[in-house]
């Protein structure tokens, strides 16, 4: 009986410590492989349910045949409680704690009483109704919900892919509660809480089912050019505990080598060396094919068209915001490249739609997301 009271002690033991590693950022410190995340996701609660049946086995048997002092017994009972923690709360419940449901906005003028004129801003508009996400804001929640424009949306951001994404929340029809999970391949990952899907922010994409989140054009510029942009606008309000202030002072310490191009996590292909590795783009992708615009390109032409697979994309870098912007445009015999085309994407004979532009992504974690990228220097 002894040796059964060990050997299940340490299979519970071991199955929850590999969880635990692989749902937090140890998994991606020593480069465990993206499946082995997701499979261990999937099948998360019977594993649960195994780790516990196993301990209160082995607990049962140790105290019955006297296998291990009382201090080690409770030792052992707080370890299993540990690795449930960090497998199943750490992440969506205490440390990054999504606000998809009660997020709180403030008026621009309530804003700009905190805000500097060069803060990072992620902007979602949709129907002449303006958000505004700052940067700083969104490196704990990661996701925030709102309605703008008659539609549910949620704003998502990964600090290691410096990423704004959009998203509209709902999937397959059905309501969702998306939190928190990991990152693999320095790219966030969240669940919805309904369905138990994950979802790949970058991809935008449902693991299990393939089911495709709807996606809103973003565009990002800073807090002087919001303003003036839309007055009208609102601004996610975030105030962060004390402890959150200790993790933002831990992330910018722990950010600052990874965006000048050492990758915080060594799960990158690191491979594609037409850009620095830690140099920025603005990027599009459509289907099987993507396109990187390097700062460069910018400094010859500040509007300009190119092909991401069989779309058209007018690129225009507004150099009184200092805020780049795309938008879907037809060979319809129309010189887009000298058509004055206002911020808000109105020009003399209509509107244009906005692409989905992905802006601040390190070339390193774009090339290994989209290997087919062509670059624009």
């Amino acid at each position: 009986m002894k040796k059964l009271a060990f050997l299940l002690a340490i299979v519970a033991l071991l199955i929850g410590a590999f969880g635990a590693i692989a749902l937090t950022e140890a998994g991606q410190i020593i480069n465990m492989p993206r499946e082995w995340v997701f499979g261990y996701f999937e099948y998360r609660q019977w594993l649960n349910l195994l780790i516990v049946a196993l301990a209160i086995i082995a607990l049962y048997l140790s105290i019955r045949f006297n296998v291990l002092s009382r201090k080690l017994n409770i030792l052992y009972g707080l370890a299993i409680i540990a690795c449930l923690f960090f497998i199943n709360l750490f992440a969506p419940e205490f440390w990054l704690r999504a606000q998809q449901h009660g997020a709180e906005f403030i008026s621009v003028e309530q804003a700009d009483q905190r805000l500097t004129d060069d803060t990072d801003i992620f902007v979602l508009e949709i129907d002449g109704d303006a958000r505004a996400y700052p940067r700083d804001w969104m490196q704990l929640p990661h996701i925030v919900g709102d309605n703008i424009g008659g539609q549910d949306t949620v704003m998502t951001y990964c600090a290691l892919s410096n990423l704004p994404i959009a998203f509209n929340p709902n999937m397959n029809g059905q309501k969702t509660d998306f939190r928190i999970i990991a990152q693999v391949h320095n790219n966030l990952i969240f669940t919805d809480r309904n369905s138990g899907e994950l979802i790949q922010q970058v991809t935008g994409t449902a693991e299990y089912s393939q089911t495709e989140l709807v996606q809103y054009p973003v565009q990002r510029m800073n807090w002087k050019a919001f303003k003036q942009l839309y007055p009208e606008g609102k601004v996610f309000d975030y105030n962060p505990t004390a402890f959150d202030k200790l993790t933002l002072k831990l992330f910018d310490t722990a950010l600052e080598p990874h965006y000048a191009g050492e990758p915080m996590f060594p799960t990158l292909t690191m491979e594609d060396d037409r850009l620095a590795t830690g140099e920025q783009i603005w990027g599009v992708n459509i289907g099987e094919a993507a396109v990187a615009v390097a700062k460069s390109h910018f400094d010859n032409a500040s509007q300009f068209v190119t092909r991401v697979g069989t779309q058209s994309v007018l690129f225009v870098y507004y150099d009184e915001l200092d805020t780049v912007a795309a938008y879907l445009v037809e060979n319809n015999g129309i010189d887009w490249e000298d058509i004055d085309i206002d911020p808000y994407g109105k020009y003399v004979d209509g509107q244009l739609t906005r692409a989905n532009l992905y802006s601040g992504m390190p070339w390193m974690i774009w090339s290994h997301w989209f290997p087919q990228t062509e670059v624009l220097f």
